[in-house]
């Protein structure tokens, strides 16, 4: 099954009624509906634009069935922290639990134009700008720290750093025994298992930092200056290290757009080869880990391209011990 196939079969499944959710987005937004468009796109939650009378847009999230309580509050939470700091994200008008269990965000509409959208009409010097911006903005969340790492349990307390890395490593241990669906040989497959055994550069960090961890240009907005005016989509945030959330960004971007993203957060150079492959080693948990969802949730059809990237990552640390 291809992505869109598993999204439109996922969605068709659940369903808040129209009238729940006129309600709630009146009640929270003070604003009268007038149009309401369901959009097809992730894996965590029902999501809807809604456009009211005095011309507003806002967006209700709804986790789906299944759905810890906790995570819509706890994601509210962590916009909050990143707006202390200085980072643009969207208000977050309400939180609360609309049926069955099933809890609800009703965020604003984030000023600006989607970079995704934009994108065709920039010159590469006007995206790269935009990247670097990116980066700028990027430091200002990984100043916060965090109080424990990953996210809090279902009790809400938080892990501790090295409890989180144990069941990190585990849970990724368990994914690779997926890689050869992925197209993985026997060889490859060790040598991600003694990365994962023995890197200590893993998104886990003995002193976690606010994450964003899902920083492609879709979830990026600019303002007419190329500046980042809005973050948005934190359903992946976590407490972990810059370097494994820079690593969620050099998923989307290349080469060229990453060294961008570096210059900006002065993280550290590109040209370094400790930092790349501290970069490497977080892209190879991370492509291990969408392996192994990838296989549990039935897109198959996107093993063969992720494996490709994940031997493309593995070759470079080769080619650079």
């Amino acid at each position: 099954m291809d992505r869109p196939a598993f999204l439109t079969e996922l969605h068709s499944r659940f369903a808040v009624p129209r009238a729940v959710l006129v309600e709630l987005v009146e009640r929270s937004s003070a604003g009268r509906v007038v149009t309401v468009q369901r959009l097809i796109s992730g894996d965590e939650n029902e999501v809807y634009r809604v456009s009211l009378a005095d011309g507003s847009v806002v967006y209700p999230r709804i986790g789906i069935p299944g759905t810890p309580a906790g995570k819509p509050r706890w994601e509210a939470w962590a916009m909050d922290r990143a707006r202390i700091a200085g980072v643009p994200v969207p208000a977050v008008l309400a939180v609360e639990a609309v049926e069955n269990g099933r809890y609800a965000m009703v965020v604003s509409e984030a000023p600006g134009r989607q970079l995704a959208a934009a994108r065709p009409s920039l010159s590469d010097a006007d995206y790269l700008e935009v990247m670097t911006d990116l980066g700028r903005v990027l430091a200002r969340l990984h100043s916060l720290r965090m109080p424990g790492a990953g996210v809090p349990d279902d009790d809400e307390t938080w892990p501790d750093p090295a409890t989180h890395r144990r069941r990190y490593l585990a849970n990724r241990m368990a994914d690779c025994e997926q890689l050869g669906m992925a197209g993985l040989t026997r060889d490859e497959s060790a040598q991600v298992i003694a990365l994962l055994s023995d890197a200590p550069d893993l998104p886990v960090s003995d002193e976690p930092v606010l994450c964003h961890g899902d920083l492609g240009d879709e979830h990026v907005f600019i303002d007419s200056h190329l500046k980042v005016c809005g973050l948005i989509d934190w359903g992946m945030w976590s407490a972990g290290s810059a370097v494994g959330d820079l690593a969620a960004a050099a998923i989307s971007h290349d080469d060229t757009s990453f060294a961008a993203i570096v210059a900006g957060h002065n993280a550290g150079s590109p040209t370094d080869p400790a930092f790349w492959r501290a970069i490497r080693c977080s892209l190879v948990a991370r492509l291990v880990a969408n392996i192994g969802w990838y296989v549990t949730s039935g897109q198959t059809a996107m093993l063969e391209p992720t494996g490709t990237t994940l031997r493309r990552v593995l070759n470079d640390i080769a080619a650079t011990r």
